[in-house]
């Protein structure tokens, strides 16, 4: 991983927030390791993808995850707390590009894991998600004939999305919840591109809003109070208030 600052990172957060959301996490592995091009990272399977944003996250903010939720059945609040390696799996993951290849009765289907490269393509679409995922994913055939992924029996699909789950576990992350005031159970899903967006940018606004308070005090610029770090910001501010 390249070596982080407050400068580039700022830099990142103000370039994504006119991006979307699928393009805000290929920018942040670009910056976090940049010997992989945006293309590459955007070509990259969506659970490696997420990852290695994990992995960022803990770099960035510690290892613990925290969150509050409501019950769905009772309304309570509920307090969501744990780290990346609770999330770690035994499933090898693959890479983006590696083929699979499964059979369905007399369908052979072989597919490569979606991308955020796929997805970016699925929202700027006007096609139906699905059939957009498996035209771009799957070479199916029956027998010596090649099938269109769209006139694939829906066993076959369900089969398909099973073993792409597999293959791919950290594409959709899910956790379980209990509530204990009324023994609700149910699952959620965590989407660390948005959690994580979310922190960085709660983060890019404490930052310049110390800026604002520094530049003020001492008439300093912003690019000497960013590249402070962030202890020595805080001392200085405390002075500047008491």
């Amino acid at each position: 991983m390249s070596a982080l600052n407050a400068s580039s990172l700022l830099a990142t957060w103000e370039q994504g927030t006119t991006q979307h959301p699928l393009e805000r996490a290929v920018t942040l592995l670009h910056l976090a390791w940049p010997q992989r091009s945006a293309a590459e990272w955007a070509n990259v399977s969506v659970g490696e993808r997420d990852r290695q944003l994990l992995r960022l996250r803990e770099q960035l903010f510690g290892p613990r995850v925290e969150a509050t939720m409501q019950c769905p059945k009772c309304g309570s609040e509920l307090e969501l707390t744990f780290t990346a390696r609770d999330l770690e799996s035994t499933v090898v993951q693959r890479s983006g590009d590696e083929r699979v290849k499964l059979v369905s009765g007399e369908y052979e289907v072989e597919y490569r894991l979606p991308t955020t490269a796929d997805l970016l393509e699925i929202a700027n679409g006007s096609g139906p998600a699905l059939a957009t995922l498996l035209q771009r994913c799957v070479v199916a055939r029956q027998g010596d004939a090649t099938v269109e992924s769209a006139e694939l029996p829906d066993a076959v699909i369900e089969k398909l999305s099973h073993s792409m789950a597999e293959a791919d576990p950290y594409a959709e992350i899910q956790i379980a919840m209990d509530c204990a005031g009324c023994a609700h159970r149910w699952s959620i899903v965590f989407d660390v591109v948005s959690y994580l967006w979310g922190e960085i940018e709660d983060w890019a606004i404490r930052l310049l809003r110390d800026v604002h308070a520094l530049a003020c005090a001492y008439g300093w610029s912003e690019r000497d109070i960013v590249a402070m770090s962030a202890r020595r910001r805080r001392l200085y501010l405390e002075m500047a208030n008491g």
